[in-house]
């Protein structure tokens, strides 16, 4: 049996509401060489049952019943078992336009480029749609050194850039050779131990890659669901972010990026624990407890460090602002200023 164009990896955890949706839009897919792999995560719901029923109703669905694990290890095991010229990842309660991977399949072999990667669309549950994200630049990467480049970009801008990152990273949104990922083994850490799982795979596999392609079609629909991980308020959040910034650091001197490399991993810990603090602080839990919080995250010797290396008076001044309060220990300042 010849192997279908692209696989679709769906993770499934608690999400029958969601994943009819999802489904639809998979299955209905104008190209129709494909096969769909439904991990159900040890779903507590009726997942588990429903992924069982669209295998017995389209013998392209197949269905991996595992232990939780969380949703980086749940890829990696649709991945296992992907027959698919091409690797998709589709979270289950989001959708897709209908001519999502008849488009993307033909770039990709028209383009002759190892991953492409689309835009897309925020929504929630009422069907309104967010106010859409800046449109990433159609460009082609077409060499090594370009790709690279485009890693950079990735992970954050330089210190003058007015956002912290052009290129946002979901590996929802790209396509990539099932081949390379084979070859070298690509897998995701697991969201539990490292955040950022999806800039660690796109990393690990473009670090392999010589060409890339980026679109401004918005082909990927995502839902903001109010009880995803990612919504929560959690006190550990800029813990992770300093573990996860330890790690891109000796990983990016690994792979030769130097000081630039050290550069984007900087921006992007300041922008992920501004983005971090100004979450907590916002959130309905009391003020003594908010501000003990961020007592004990001023206290971390890293935004001396950060301060040190870091040109940080070059950013737009609302995040040179917030910045200078962090690490000056100016906690009180720092709680209202993020506070608007």
């Amino acid at each position: 049996m010849n192997s279908p164009k692209v696989s679709i990896i769906v993770p499934v955890y608690n999400v029958e509401k969601y994943l009819p949706c999802c489904m639809d839009s998979l299955l209905h897919q104008t190209l129709t060489d494909i096969e769909v792999i439904l991990v159900d995560d040890e779903s507590p719901d009726n997942c588990p049952a429903m992924c069982d029923e669209y295998a017995k109703q389209d013998h392209r669905v197949k269905v991996v019943h595992k232990k939780n694990g969380g949703l980086g290890y749940a890829r990696n095991s649709g991945l296992e078992i992907a027959t698919g010229e091409y690797i998709a990842f589709v979270d289950s309660d989001d959708y897709v336009d209908l001519e999502t991977y008849q488009k993307v399949y033909s770039l990709a072999i028209d383009k002759k480029v190892d991953v492409v990667y689309f835009e897309y669309q925020r929504f929630n549950d009422s069907e309104s749609f967010m106010e859409q994200q800046p449109k990433v630049e159609e460009k082609l990467y077409a060499t090594a050194t370009d790709v690279r480049h485009l890693m950079l970009d990735m992970i954050a801008n330089s210190p003058k850039a007015k956002s912290d990152r052009n290129i946002q990273v979901s590996s929802c949104c790209a396509f990539y050779k099932n081949e390379l990922i084979k070859e070298q083994t690509i897998k995701f850490k697991s969201e539990r131990e490292l955040i950022s799982e999806d800039l660690l795979f796109n990393l690990h596999y473009l670090v392999h890659s010589s060409s890339a392609l980026t679109i401004s079609d918005s082909l990927y629909y995502y839902r903001e669901n109010p009880s995803s991980l990612t919504r929560k308020v959690r006190a550990d959040r800029v813990e992770k972010d300093l573990f996860f910034f330890h790690y891109l650091k000796d990983w990016l001197c690994a792979n030769k990026f130097g000081d630039e490399g050290y550069l984007r991993a900087m921006r992007f810990l300041i922008g992920d624990s501004r983005f971090n603090i100004r979450q907590y602080v916002k959130s309905s839990l009391p003020r003594r407890e908010k501000m003990k919080w961020l007592s004990m995250i001023q206290d971390h010797n890293i935004w001396m460090e950060v301060a040190k290396s870091y040109p940080y008076r070059q950013l737009p001044l609302k995040y040179a602002l917030h910045f200078y309060l962090l690490h000056k220990g100016f906690c009180r300042l720092l709680y209202y200023y993020s506070k608007l």
